[in-house]
Parts: C-alpha cells; structure tokens; sequence
C-alpha cells in the first residue's frame, strides 16, 4: 500500500507571517492544499484549539477536508489569539487510537521580541498513538519543540539533552517493528544533532535533510520513517503560511 503522509505547522490557520502577529484564520485555504495534495494522515502543528467551546481548527480542516479521523491535542496557551490554545492535531482517513501526549519539561526561559514585547517560552510536546491501516498497524509520533533561537539558547546545548533522550526512547518505543513515522516541527535543521541515536539505530530514517521550510531558508520541519517503510517520494512546498507543506510518499 501507497501512502502519502503529511506535517504542516498551520500557525494559528493564519496566513503571511502568522507566529509574529494575529489576525483572521483562513482555513479553507489550509483546506485547499491538503484537497490538492490529499495525504492520508496528516501532522498538524500550531492548530488553534478553544478547549471544547468551540470547534477547534484541526476538527475544522477534518471536515472541509473529508478525514473521518482526527484528534487534537492543546499544548500552550496562544500567543496569536486570547481565546485559543496551540494544539498537535491529526487528521487520517484510517482509524487512530492510544494517544498520548508527553510535555517537554521547561526550561522558562525569557526573552525580547522584535517589537520589544517581553516573550515567556510557552510549553512544548509531542503525541505518541497509533494509526489501523487495514490488518496492519503505523505507530506515529508527532511533536513541536521550543524555538530555544528566539531565546538566545541553542537545542545542542548539554542542559537539554534529557529532552531529545525523552523523544528518542519514544521513538524507538513504537518504532521498533519498522512501520512508524514522525512529524515534527524541531525549530533546527539538522535532525541528527539532536535524534542521531534514532538515526545510527536504523530505527528510521529522515526524509528530507537540508531542505528550507520557512521563507527565511531555514528548515524546521522533518519527517523520519521507519526502516519497513520504502520512501518513494518527498515534496516541501512554499505556501502562503510561513511553513512549507511538507510530505512524503512511502510503500508500506
């Protein structure tokens, strides 16, 4: 079976240089590309979340989308609306189950914006569940880690080594069989600074280094598959977002 396969930081549904500003979501443009491009399962970061008071985006994009599945998981307050929350999402045209969200632990760091605004590192985390395609079983995990770049911190630095170690047990937890995949949104570029202990195990493999996926040339966002998964394709495509469409094809 053919797989396509997608992670996408959604910034709040907004358009333009959505995570520095608010403003109106437009989530049938959001909608529109993933009818363009038709994943199966989709990793979203970022999506708003308005704990039940409302329909949350990633139930929005499930349905001008057509996923029958989907699940959000709330991870920080937002910084682009008062009344949200930043969520994980996902959307599968298979069924998924046994979700579970891990938080980061925090390291509060502090700092300045570029409008002089005072800027708290708000929480960060990943999801760990499974999706049933057909008699077969694809484990996933799907994060967003801290933008430490915006703090004058650097994710290599010794202090957060427990952080990726966490991530990585998980990784090679559920990917022990080969037929799993991760979508993560690290704010760095290079995934083996940071999950080389998932790569040199052959637990999996990345699918687009070195590849830009934000307008600024810098790449944030990864895919890893697993090792009894076969890459047939990847595609990163500029959006009206400030994140690239990311999404790859693999034969399962």
């Amino acid at each position: 079976m053919v797989l396509k396969l997608a992670t996408w930081n959604i910034g709040g549904g907004m358009l333009g240089r959505s995570h520095q500003r608010a403003g109106s979501p437009s989530l049938d443009y959001y909608a529109s590309v993933l009818n363009t491009n038709l994943p199966d399962v989709v990793c979203l970061q970022e999506a708003h979340d308005y704990d039940g008071l409302r329909e949350g985006q990633t139930e929005r994009l499930a349905a001008l989308a057509s996923y029958p599945y989907f699940a959000s998981f709330p991870v920080s307050e937002s910084h682009l609306a008062a009344d949200a929350n930043l969520a994980l999402g996902v959307l599968s045209r298979f069924p998924i189950r046994d979700f579970t969200y891990r938080q980061f632990p925090n390291p509060k760091l502090e700092g300045v914006g570029p409008n002089d605004e005072s800027w708290q590192l708000h929480d960060k985390g990943y999801a760990v569940g499974f999706t049933e395609v057909g008699d077969r079983t694809l484990a996933l995990v799907t994060g967003h880690c801290f933008p430490l770049h915006r703090f004058g911190a650097s994710p290599v630095e010794p202090r957060f080594a427990p952080m990726w170690q966490m991530l990585a047990q998980d990784l090679l937890t559920v990917g022990g069989t080969g037929e799993a995949w991760a979508a993560m949104d690290l704010n760095h570029g290079r995934v083996a600074d940071l999950l080389g202990e998932v790569l040199r195990s052959g637990s999996y493999f990345s699918a687009f280094d070195g590849t830009p996926t934000t307008p600024k040339g810098a790449q944030w966002d990864h895919i890893l598959y697993g090792r009894a998964l076969r890459l047939l394709s990847t595609m990163v495509a500029p959006t009206a977002s400030d994140h690239s469409y990311c999404q790859i094809s693999v034969l399962m």
